[in-house]
């Protein structure tokens, strides 16, 4: 049987699949090199995020939903016009189609490899830190201040009659201050120079079963917030979403960069929600010495915001998980992909503890952990403390 020569049309569709495809792995190979990936990051895609950044902040809505939209279409519709062909026949326009679909998929995981894949191999973020190591001084009047400084804020506050804050700001409103507060708190040339706008995304009820607060795509600059969820965890997440934004990948460290600028807003509100977000680390401090927790806790007492935020937020995730398991799947998937080999585990990096076991006068053993090495976001949390409130 005479074998059909492809077409010159295919054969180009081939060669540019093929080049994309060398390009693509390429890239993945010097990603791998923090050296490299700080160069590229500095002074290629933050080039690039300047101006896309600019361009995509004048649209109202959020582009890459629209995008993510047609593309599934696009797919869905490709693959389907390409197995009608060949049962027709036509099989050298089957497999152009086919190679079109696949030249469109690789060239979106080169753009996106490009704006986002080389930042997840960055040093680490210059924030001021606390460094001087474990110390018990250091921890408890840490701990001390910062429920002081919640407690202020909260008292400053509008309340709810469950006992949670009001935000005294429309959605807008509350981006903005963000976004100000971002440029305000991230001045080293580490940070992409430009602050694009947040975005609400429009099917946030789909990314609420999936467990989804926020989504950053970086080919085209949009942090994008789940617009249902309870507003502490939308203030954080706006912030999380701005720290990708600003070329901070790693999740932890976009998790500190977010109680970070909130902390340094210097507005009630805003530091109201990275308080709420972060006090489990600031109550965990405590742990360095395991036996005067309860006597430091008792001696400042917290707020009644704190328990009653936590609680509405749980209530409110619990009542969303439709597709929970699917969301966590494709996110963990994704972010071990790009080297977080914890997956969604990557979110929180805990300290290091050493295992204790205590025996009370009845004989009794207590097992306690005891930190023996803060986490980074203890460190930045007291670097805090020690350069605004001490």
């Amino acid at each position: 049987m005479k074998k059909t020569a492809l077409s010159s049309k295919t054969l180009i569709m081939l060669c540019t699949l093929g080049a994309l495809l060398i390009w693509l792995c390429l890239m993945i190979i010097l990603r791998s090199n923090t050296a490299v990936c700080e160069y590229v990051c500095r002074n290629f895609v933050s080039a690039y995020q300047s101006v896309a950044g600019r361009f995509y902040s004048l649209v109202g809505f959020n582009v890459f939903e629209v995008l993510a939209t047609i593309a599934v279409l696009g797919v869905i519709g490709g693959i389907a016009t390409s197995i009608a062909l060949f049962c027709k026949k036509r099989r050298a326009e089957s497999r152009r189609v086919l190679l079109g679909v696949l030249i469109a998929a690789v060239w979106i995981a080169n753009l996106y490899t490009f704006c986002a894949g080389f930042a997840y191999n960055r040093e680490d973020v210059p924030l001021t830190f606390y460094s001087g190591g474990v110390d018990k001084q250091v921890a408890q009047s840490s701990y001390a201040a910062l429920v002081d400084d919640f407690n202020a804020c909260y008292a400053r506050l509008e309340k709810y009659d469950d006992g949670r804050a009001k935000c005294p700001y429309t959605d807008k409103q509350l981006c903005d201050k963000i976004r100000k507060a971002v440029d305000s708190a991230l001045t080293d040339d580490y940070f992409y120079p430009y602050t694009p706008a947040a975005k609400p995304i429009v099917s946030s009820g789909i990314m609420s079963h999936c467990r989804i607060a926020g989504i950053t795509f970086l080919p085209t600059v949009e942090p994008g917030y789940n617009k249902d969820m309870p507003m502490t965890d939308r203030c954080s997440t706006i912030a999380h979403e701005y720290a990708h934004a600003k070329g901070v990948m790693l999740e932890n460290e976009a998790e500190i960069i977010s109680a970070y600028v909130l902390l340094n807003s210097g507005d009630d509100y805003l530091k109201y929600c990275a308080y709420i977000e972060v006090f489990s680390e600031i109550n965990n401090i405590l742990y360095v010495d395991y036996k005067s927790k309860d006597e430091i806790i008792d001696a400042n007492p917290l707020n009644a915001g704190y328990v009653a935020e936590v609680m509405y937020s749980v209530k409110w995730w619990s009542n969303k998980n439709a597709f929970d398991r699917i969301g966590e799947f494709f996110n963990s998937l994704y972010l071990k992909f790009n080297g977080q080999k914890d997956g969604t585990g990557s979110y929180y990096v805990p300290p290091v503890t050493e295992e204790k076991e205590e025996i009370d006068d009845d004989g009794n053993v207590h097992i306690y952990f005891e930190i023996k090495e803060f986490s980074r976001m203890q460190n930045m949390i007291i670097g805090y403390y020690q350069s605004a409130l001490s």
